[in-house]
């Protein structure tokens, strides 16, 4: 006898039509403008907010600045981030489990907040966007 159980996943329509669970975090930038901070989600993302407080242009990424965290390809060209800039925010409508942040400058104080919606999908069902074309 074969099971029939069904689960959330990647194609699960309904796990983005309900409303998400949130998640928030925040961080200091980073100093160095080939550094990346790392924002890993439990879960799956429906939305992602990115809001800084202070002058100063932050970089969003979906794979890290440079080839780190495990990634062998970085998203160290122009077309592979977007530019936040401050004060403000960035409002992604994205599945994903984790983004990076980096800056276009050197600084030491500024801070870059992260709001989340997430789904109730693992992040374990997410595909890594390591080497994907257009990510690397």
């Amino acid at each position: 006898m074969s099971s029939n159980i069904y689960s959330v996943g990647l194609q699960h329509v309904g796990a983005y039509q309900v409303s998400g669970t949130p998640y928030l975090s925040g961080s200091v930038l980073p100093a160095s403008t080939t550094d990346s901070l790392r924002f890993q989600f439990p879960k799956v993302t429906k939305k992602v907010i990115v809001r800084t407080n202070d002058a100063v242009d932050v970089r969003v990424h979906f794979a890290p600045y440079q080839a780190s965290f495990g990634y062998t390809d970085g998203a160290d060209t122009d077309d592979n981030y977007a530019i936040l800039s401050g004060p403000g925010h960035l409002e992604f409508e994205v599945k994903c489990k984790e983004i990076f942040i980096s800056t276009e400058s050197v600084i030491t104080t500024e801070t870059v907040e992260i709001f989340a919606e997430l789904t109730n999908i693992p992040a374990s069902r997410m595909f890594n966007l390591d080497g994907l074309a257009g990510v690397s």
